[in-house]
C-alpha cells in the first residue's frame, strides 16, 4: 500500500477526547490530522445523542478548562437556555448538566477544529497500524476513496475503544470479572413535547433530571418498562423538545459486530415502550412523538488500556494528587449495570458513598495516558489507564476533553524537542496546559 501523506501527529477519533487533542496539538503549530468514522465531530454527544454534558465543576468552581470549557461555551451561546434544572447544593448552573444541542454542538466543533488549522478526514476508518519496535509508523485508514496507509511521528488514540492499542498489540483490561460490561443506552429526542406544562409539574411535584417522581408512580402501578429500574436523564433542549437517556440493553460485547447489531435492533424496539411510559406518567409528554434516536447505540464501557500508572477507586477515595497531574475531576464513581438481574447505581454502593464534597476532586497523572510498549502513541478519553471502578468516573465526556487535550499538547511538546513521550519535561507540559486554561490545581 502506498503512502498517502505524513503528519506530525495522527488522531484516532473525534468524540471530546479527539478534539481535545486534535485541537490543542494543531494550535501548538503541528501538522495534525484528526480521523473520524462518522460524518460530523463530537461523539457520544452527537452521534450518540446524549442529553447533557455531566457536571464541569466540583460544585464550587469549574475543574475542567482549556478546549473541553471552550466549546461548551461556544455552544451555549447559540442554544437554548433550558428552565429546567434539578436545583441541588453542590451544581452551578451554568457549567453542571448543561442540555447537549447536537446540530449546534456539530457545527461549533467544526469550527473550532477548522479554525485550529487541523486537518480533518471523516467518513474514514482506521483498519490497521504498522509497528516497528514499540513505534507507529503509519496507520491504514478505509473510506469511499479507497484505501491509504498514512503516517506520523505521533499518535493518539481517542477512539472510545482503544482501537488502536489493540490493533498494535498492547495491553488491556476488558470488563468486570466475568468479562462483561455497563449497559448500553439508546438515547432518543422527543417533540411535540408541552414545556410549560412540565415545568409547572416539576416545580409542585420536585420532579429531578431523573423523572424519579414520575418512576416511582409508575413502579407503584406495576407498570414501569421491563428490567428498567431508573430513567438516567431528561434535558430540555429546546422549547418543545426534550433529549432522554433511557433505557438499558444488557449482555453485549461492544467490540462484536454481530453483538452491536443486535443490542442496536433491541434498543430501537424497545423505544415505542420508553414513549409509552413518559406520555402517561410525565405531565407535558401526553403528546409527544420521537423525533429521533442516536445515530448509534451509546456505549459506557470497553477496554481499559494497561499503562504506566493505573489510575484507581483508591485513589479516587483519597482525592490523590500526582506530580504528572494533568488534569482534575470529581464526577462520582457511576457504574451502571451490566445485568437486569445488578443493582443500578441509584443503590449501588460505589455510587452511592463516593460523592465527594464541595470543592473536592481527584488528579489524573499523564502516566495513565501512556500504554505500556510503545514510544509515540497516547491515549485520552474513557481508554486511559484505570481500574474498573475509577472508568465509572473518568468515562464521561468534560473528563475526555481534559485528557484529550492534555495528549495533544504532550505531542505538539514532543514534536517540538523530537522525545518520545515517557521523556517529556513534565513541568513544561503541566505549564503549557495551565496557559492554555487547564485546571490543575
Amino acid at each position: 500500500m502506498d503512502y498517502k501523506e505524513e503528519y506530525d501527529v495522527i488522531v484516532a477519533g473525534g468524540g471530546p477526547a479527539g478534539i481535545g487533542a486534535a485541537v490543542s496539538a494543531s494550535r501548538n503549530g503541528r501538522k495534525v490530522l484528526l480521523i473520524e468514522r462518522a460524518g460530523f465531530l463530537g461523539g457520544m454527544a452527537t452521534n450518540g445523542s446524549v442529553p447533557a454534558f455531566c457536571p464541569y465543576t466540583d460544585g464550587e468552581r469549574p475543574i475542567v478548562g482549556g478546549i473541553g470549557l471552550e466549546v461548551l461555551n461556544c455552544m451555549k451561546k447559540e442554544s437554548y437556555v433550558s428552565p429546567f434544572y434539578d436545583h441541588k447544593e453542590g451544581r452551578i448552573k451554568e457549567y453542571d448538566w448543561v442540555p447537549i444541542d447536537p446540530e449546534v454542538l456539530k457545527r461549533v466543533s467544526d469550527q473550532i477544529v477548522l479554525e485550529s488549522k487541523c486537518n480533518i478526514l471523516l467518513h474514514s476508518l482506521v483498519t490497521d497500524v504498522i509497528v516497528e519496535a514499540g513505534k507507529i509508523k503509519a496507520v491504514n485508514v478505509h473510506n469511499k476513496g479507497g484505501n491509504y496507509c498514512i503516517r506520523a511521528k505521533y499518535f493518539i488514540d481517542c477512539t472510545g475503544d482503544a482501537d488502536l492499542v489493540a490493533m498494535a498489540g498492547g495491553s488491556f483490561e476488558y470488563g468486570d470479572e466475568e468479562g462483561l460490561v455497563q449497559a448500553g443506552t439508546l438515547c432518543f429526542r422527543i417533540s411535540n413535547f408541552d414545556t410549560d406544562r412540565f415545568m409547572i409539574y416539576a416545580r409542585e411535584s420536585g420532579e429531578d433530571g431523573n423523572l424519579n417522581v414520575a418512576v416511582k408512580k409508575a413502579k407503584e402501578n406495576n407498570d414501569f418498562p421491563k428490567d428498567e429500574r431508573y430513567v438516567a436523564g431528561i434535558a430540555l433542549q429546546a422549547d418543545g423538545m426534550a433529549g432522554l437517556n433511557f433505557g438499558h440493553v444488557y449482555h453485549f460485547n461492544p467490540l462484536d459486530g454481530k453483538d452491536l447489531t443486535r443490542a442496536e435492533m433491541e434498543a430501537r424496539a424497545r423505544l415505542p415502550e420508553f414513549m409509552n411510559f413518559l406520555r402517561k406518567y410525565v405531565p407535558g409528554a401526553e403528546k409527544a412523538v420521537l423525533a429521533s434516536s442516536g445515530p448509534v447505540i451509546g456505549l459506557r464501557e470497553s477496554r481499559r488500556i494497561v499503562g504506566d500508572y493505573k489510575l484507581t477507586k483508591e485513589d479516587y477515595y483519597n482525592r490523590a494528587d500526582f506530580e504528572d497531574t494533568i488534569a482534575r475531576y470529581s464526577y462520582p464513581i457511576d457504574i451502571h449495570a451490566a445485568t437486569p438481574k445488578e443493582d443500578d447505581y441509584s443503590t449501588n454502593r460505589e455510587y452511592v458513598t463516593s460523592k465527594y464534597k464541595i470543592g473536592e476532586a481527584y488528579s489524573i497523572p499523564y502516566r495513565a495516558l501512556l500504554p505500556v510498549g510503545f514510544h509515540n502513541l497516547l491515549v485520552a478519553g474513557r481508554t486511559i489507564s484505570t481500574d474498573r471502578a475509577m472508568l465509572g468516573s473518568v468515562r464521561v465526556m468534560p473528563a475526555c476533553f481534559a485528557t484529550g487535550e492534555a495528549a495533544g499538547t504532550a505531542a505538539a511538546l514532543c514534536c517540538k524537542k523530537k522525545l518520545t513521550f515517557r521523556q517529556i519535561p513534565g513541568k513544561e507540559l503541566q505549564e503549557m496546559l495551565i496557559k492554555q486554561g487547564g485546571i490543575l490545581s
